[in-house]
């Protein structure tokens, strides 16, 4: 389904773009045919690379300056498809008067010259933002029943790649060390890769330093390279992982519960099973914190008394307009901290993002900050 919408996707780019810009141009037949070189590598960057170079559809085996200019390319062509929509509209009724035709038709070549250096633009400012170093965002949740103030610090996908390394999260760790927290928990998407490729990039979170413990559930990306390699060594780092079980960190001032992730069918791994994290827990209304990395588990969570759900997963959409796409297929649930019932859901940017699309913009990436209140507390 992946491979056919991205192959569809580069088409219509591939197809406006010729139609809308290129062809139009007063230039000679063979400068436009030049101009399509770069089009299409933008157009069909993901079948393109993997074609020439090999490795895997979303992850070619090319050099590191290719994947960046042709994703540089790609996101172009698609900003450049949504500013040319949003100028059509825009100049929809000046179209209608026939009589201004002549008008029309040059202050449409002149937006049209202006929207080419913006979408370029813009594209290399989304991604310098993807790879920027995640700020600290203060988050405060009011839990009904909880008795103590509890801080937490939460991380999630971290996606370690070629592109981010080991000094990248190392200042991870020292940032969220910064906020000496009660408990660190991670919801998900470690990695981007083969553990022989990437263990030394995320080594640095064996500094991983709270007063309760470090904990994590998986994401999807986690079930692409190796699951069970990675969740060992992420275990000797000092990461404790909640497979569909529960813990009471501390003093127990809360449960800590867990689910794996509904890509660990693909890697014959245990479904997430919320009823299994929460058997045997507490009756004795101690909130429920249930770290999911997909915030869909929502419904699931609500049903079974949880109060509070930590998610990432959708990377706050990215981008204004992305961001609408991704939360119909996350049942709305995108950014922020939402209500459900019962049920609070705080959806994170994420810490990092994966670099098949590399792009931010007005959605910087955060390590989370997160102060659990008393209903009535401050």
């Amino acid at each position: 389904m992946f491979i056919t919408s991205t192959l569809l996707i580069g088409l219509i780019l591939f197809v406006y773009t010729l139609w809308r810009i290129i062809w139009p141009l007063p230039i000679r037949w063979w400068w436009k045919m030049l101009l399509c070189l770069p089009l299409g590598a933008g157009a069909f960057r993901y079948p393109l690379l993997y074609a020439v170079y090999g490795g895997r559809f979303f992850r070619p085996d090319c050099p590191m300056w290719v994947e960046l200019l042709c994703s540089w390319l790609f996101i172009s062509l698609i900003m450049l498809l949504g500013l040319l929509v949003v100028m059509e509209l825009l100049l929809l009724p000046l179209r209608l008067l026939q009589r201004r035709w002549a008008f029309f038709r040059k202050l449409r070549h002149t937006l049209l010259a202006l929207c080419a250096p913006v979408a370029l633009l813009t594209a290399a400012w989304g991604m310098y933002q993807a790879f920027a170093l995640p700020e600290v965002k203060e988050v405060s949740i009011h839990i009904p029943h909880l008795k103590q103030p509890v801080s937490m610090a939460m991380l999630t996908d971290l996606h370690a790649d070629r592109y981010k390394q080991a000094e990248f999260f190392r200042e991870v760790v020292n940032r969220t060390n910064a906020l000496q927290a009660d408990i660190v928990v991670i919801t998900g998407d470690f990695e981007d890769g083969h553990l022989y490729d990437l263990a030394p990039a995320l080594a640095p979170l064996r500094h991983l330093e709270s007063r309760w413990g470090v904990y994590a559930v998986d994401g999807n990306h986690d079930y692409f390279s190796g699951h069970d390699a990675w969740q060992r060594y992420l275990s000797k780092l000092g990461i404790r992982f909640l497979n569909n079980e529960h813990v009471l960190p501390g003093p127990g001032h809360i449960v800590l519960a867990g689910v794996t992730d509904p890509a660990a069918v693909r890697d014959n791994c245990p479904p997430p099973d919320i009823g299994q994290a929460l058997a045997g827990r507490p009756r004795d209304n101690t909130p429920t914190v249930l770290l999911a990395h997909q915030p869909r588990m929502a419904a699931r969570a609500a049903a079974h008394g949880v109060q509070l759900q930590l998610s990432g997963h959708t990377h706050g959409g990215q981008t204004p307009g992305l961001r609408e796409l991704v939360a119909l297929f996350n049942d709305g649930l995108v950014q922020g901290l939402y209500h459900r019932q019962n049920l609070q859901i705080y959806v994170a940017n994420g810490t990092s993002l994966w670099s098949g699309f590399p792009f931010r913009l007005f959605t910087p990436a955060e390590i989370t900050h997160i102060h659990l209140l008393p209903e009535n507390g401050k």
